[in-house]
């Protein structure tokens, strides 16, 4: 009797393990196809099994974590190689209308006879602010592109944010009469330290004041306050123009943006003023935010570590 017993003992058992061994079997068969699946290409596929064998369970669940993150990296590379195609393609447009511009204004000055000594002036008047707009343009370009690959140097040291403030403001005094705006200033008597690169606060201000100036010259007012906010220093630049759409406003900062506004030859930018902007704050440890009621009031806010 005995006997018996461990025979079927042994049958029961031999009969699980070949079990098993089909079951791990099968499994591989399936981790195979689904392998080859992506293989081709069909990066949506995944391992869906009912499995009783454990280290198969567990492996399948690796290899799907797996897939999801190089399936998420994919999809960010391919929305990389379609920013880069609308960037070059948003950049030959801009590039493309003020150089035929400037070439057909050099045309006439060459072929044309009889030309007044007005005429001229303003002819190379046109020429010079095309040229320089191109220079701008293709300056920004560049910057935006090493501030990217972090090939651009940001020294942080101890900086009086209100005496930047003002000599930035300076510089845009013929800007604020060109066009009829007023600045309205609320700065502290006090110095304001912070701790950050002071070429690269000139430049995140100058952007900043310069777009609220474009978007904001039908309200007549760009604004800048100074804030303190525990370890932060905040600064809001502050217009009461056209507005940011709620649908637009997510996009602001993007390379890419460029509000459909601003696509007319008064308005015309390259577009990369405020990404350049959100890099150098980011790169100083700071936040740049904006909020928009259009028509009432744009603010542009940044902030950065106080000293």
């Amino acid at each position: 009797m005995l006997i018996k017993l461990l025979l079927l003992i042994s049958i029961f058992l031999n009969l699980y393990f070949i079990y098993k061994l089909v079951s791990a079997k099968k499994g591989i068969g399936y981790f195979s196809a689904v392998l080859k699946g992506i293989s081709r290409g069909d990066f949506n596929r995944r391992i869906h099994m009912g499995l009783s064998y454990q280290v198969l369970k567990e492996l399948g669940s690796e290899l799907n974590v797996l897939m999801d993150r190089f399936q998420t990296m994919l999809e960010e590379k391919q929305k990389l190689e379609i920013s880069h195609k609308q960037l070059i393609a948003n950049i030959s447009h801009d590039i493309r209308t003020p150089l035929t511009s400037l070439l057909g204004y050099i045309e006439v000055l060459q072929e044309t006879t009889g030309i007044s000594q007005e005429e001229r002036e303003r002819y190379l008047s046109v020429i010079q602010s095309k040229g320089q707009y191109l220079y701008r343009m293709i300056q920004e370009f560049f910057e935006l592109s090493k501030l990217e690959a972090d090939d651009t140097i940001i020294k942080a040291e101890k900086n009086d944010i209100v005496e930047i403030i003002k000599e930035v403001l300076a510089s845009f005094y013929q800007d604020f009469m060109t066009n009829g705006v007023t600045p309205t200033i609320n700065l502290p008597e006090e110095p304001v330290y912070v701790f950050g690169d002071g070429t690269s606060i000139e430049r995140i201000l100058g952007n900043l004041i310069s777009n609220s100036i474009k978007y904001g010259v039908d309200g007549g007012i760009v604004g800048v306050t100074l804030r303190k906010e525990k370890s932060k220093v905040w600064v809001d630049i502050w217009d009461k123009g056209q507005g940011i759409p709620d649908n637009e406003i997510k996009f602001i900062f993007d390379r890419l943006y460029t509000a459909e506004a601003s696509r007319n030859e008064k308005l015309r930018g390259s577009g990369l003023g405020l990404a350049i902007a959100r890099q150098l704050v980011e790169k100083q440890k700071g936040e740049i935010v904006v909020s928009s009621i259009p028509g009432q009031k744009t603010i542009f806010s940044f902030c950065l570590p106080s000293f």
